[in-house]
């Protein structure tokens, strides 16, 4: 599970940056077969890899095979209603969308919780033309998290009603997670948020040492305007527990390599229950 959801990654990042689309299919192909052969791994672990890779199937056929996409923003928006009719006149997204729709329908069979499942349904729903059903999807990853700025633009294409999200107490989860959140700079005046859901409060520190190892040689100065490191600790049914990270360089470091003080933050403890392997893939 682990190396299909590393695949799953891989492909996000080769998606985002535009580089290295070709070799896509071959890393959706092997994360396949990974789930495949996962004969003992949690059921709904697997129908939710399942979805992200038909969802990733139906991005790389319209934005890379065949370009048949009109100004779909992947990562900030919804698809234009009914992209199947008005942009692919050859119809070779149909099947690939309504692939994309049956796993993601049977991810929410299987797991009550995830978030991002629905946002796949919705997608491929709005891009075969039925809005009902993709403002229906939309809604339910809304339920499930309330903060999705992109389901909230998913719903304005459609024309549907959207509402101020709940106040946040407790976290809603049924497992234990950190999410390391993180902000880059990508240009003077835009910032793009990165999150990297972690089993183990030892590994969301990891990734943030990591992170702060990838910085190269930027000044304490440039670093905290180019990147913003923040730990959430979710622990099912309790407040969510928020450690800004930044501010934990310790002051006298003015050049890289940097360091994090970690202390108050509790990373012996265990994150109970935790996540199954290859869980909580794009929180």
């Amino acid at each position: 599970m682990e190396h299909a959801l590393d695949l799953l990654a891989q492909c996000a990042y080769r998606f985002w940056d535009d580089h290295g689309t070709d070799e896509i299919g071959a890393l959706l192909a092997e994360a396949r077969a990974c789930y495949d052969s996962a004969e003992h791994a949690d059921p709904a672990t697997v129908a939710i890899g399942r979805s992200v890779i038909e969802a990733f199937e139906l991005r790389l056929c319209t934005d890379v095979e065949h370009q048949v996409n009109s100004g779909w923003d992947y990562d900030l928006e919804g698809p234009p209603l009914n992209g199947v009719e008005e942009d692919d006149w050859d119809d070779v997204s149909r099947p690939v969308a309504e692939r994309a729709a049956e796993a993601a329908r049977a991810a929410l069979d299987a797991d009550p919780e995830d978030p991002l499942v629905p946002i796949h349904l919705g997608h491929a729903l709005a891009w075969l033309g039925d809005r009902d059903g993709a403002v229906a999807a939309y809604r339910e990853a809304l339920r499930r998290d309330p903060y999705d700025d992109q389901v909230d633009t998913c719903l304005e294409i459609l024309e549907a009603e959207t509402g101020p999200p709940p106040a946040l107490e407790t976290s809603p989860r049924t497992y234990a997670f950190a999410l390391l959140r993180e902000k880059l700079r990508i240009s003077n005046s835009e910032w793009i948020d990165v999150g990297h859901v972690c089993r183990t409060l030892a590994g969301a520190r990891d990734a943030a040492e990591a992170r702060l190892r990838e910085t190269g040689d930027l000044t304490r100065e440039d670093l905290d305007g180019f990147v913003k490191l923040e730990l959430d600790v979710h622990r099912p049914g309790q407040p969510v527990a928020t450690f800004e990270l930044m501010g934990r360089i310790p002051s006298e470091l003015n050049e890289g390599p940097f360091r994090l003080d970690w202390s108050g933050v509790p990373l012996d403890e265990p994150l109970e229950p935790p996540l199954p392997p290859g869980g909580g893939q794009y929180e």
